[in-house]
């Protein structure tokens, strides 16, 4: 788990240790590892649920080591050998974002219902798709191509998950607009099948796309990757971040499907050594 900022590194660098001295720390080595002494519980959400873990060590990384301008804090987290977290703690090599200032909790995947065929899903991502089109803004456009179900293809696709009474539905598509202009489409719905109860997670953004890149600073695709029972009865959604320009700017949230709140984060283009 790894956390980018000055602050929140200083933060707990100092209730780690006492001391404020980080910085001076780093000015003299590249990593500080500090052994986590006293029990410190997080919450781990991946695609299996929520699972309570224990940080074992923090290793604080100098600023510019791990591809970012600033200090990253790499935090390793021990699950429970048995029971706890059970079927909810992740599978080797997958994004995870974190809960650090909550009470721990376990819980599985989000709501389960019988799912969609691949031809119904991908039915539903492209009408959502262009229901985007229709409410955002900019002259009228239409979908270049049809898109397809792939949470990993960067553009002309989309996926779809089990949401309650309905599903969530993430989107990138490119549109081109009567004067030729080329967007890319992107965004996260929660929705019925019929679409008469959509309401927009992440609302469309159109971005103009160069060699099919998006030219924004701050443009980034959205990827809907899983959901999590929350610990108060609501779904938290699973979102991939995709940043073009400034890769180190992408990160994996959780998202509060409700009120729209991004509850944690996690960088995802970090190269620590």
């Amino acid at each position: 788990m790894f956390v980018a900022g000055d602050r929140f590194a200083r933060d707990f660098y100092r209730q780690l240790t006492g001391s404020g001295r980080l910085s001076d720390s780093l000015a003299r080595r590249s990593l500080v590892a500090v052994e986590a002494r006293t029990a410190r519980r997080a919450t781990v959400l991946s695609a299996s649920g929520a699972a309570p873990a224990r940080l074992t060590l923090a290793r604080f990384h100098a600023p510019r080591t791990c591809g970012y301008a600033g200090i990253v804090t790499e935090l390793v987290l021990a699950f429970p050998p048995a029971g706890g977290g059970g079927r909810s703690t992740p599978r080797s090599h997958v994004a995870v974002v974190a809960l650090l200032d909550a009470p721990p909790f376990a819980g599985g995947a989000g709501p389960q219902r019988s799912t969609l065929t691949r031809a119904n899903a991908r039915e539903l991502v492209n009408r959502v798709a262009q229901r985007a089109e229709s409410v955002s803004r900019g002259p009228r456009a239409a979908l270049l191509r049809q898109l397809t179900v792939d949470a990993d293809q960067a553009a002309d696709a989309g996926e779809v998950v089990a949401l309650g009474t309905g599903y969530g539905v993430g989107f990138r598509a490119r549109v081109v607009t009567t004067v030729s202009d080329t967007l890319l489409l992107t965004g996260i719905a929660a929705t019925d099948i019929e679409l008469r109860a959509l309401r927009w997670v992440v609302r469309p953004r159109r971005m103009r796309l160069t060699g099919g890149m998006i030219r924004a600073t701050t443009g980034v695709r959205y990827s809907l990757r899983g959901t999590v029972a929350g610990s108060g009865g609501g779904t938290l959604l699973l979102l991939h971040e995709i940043a073009d320009v400034a890769v180190r700017d992408s990160r994996a949230t959780a998202v509060d499907a409700d009120t729209r709140r991004v509850v944690a984060a996690q960088p995802l283009a970090l190269r620590c050594p």
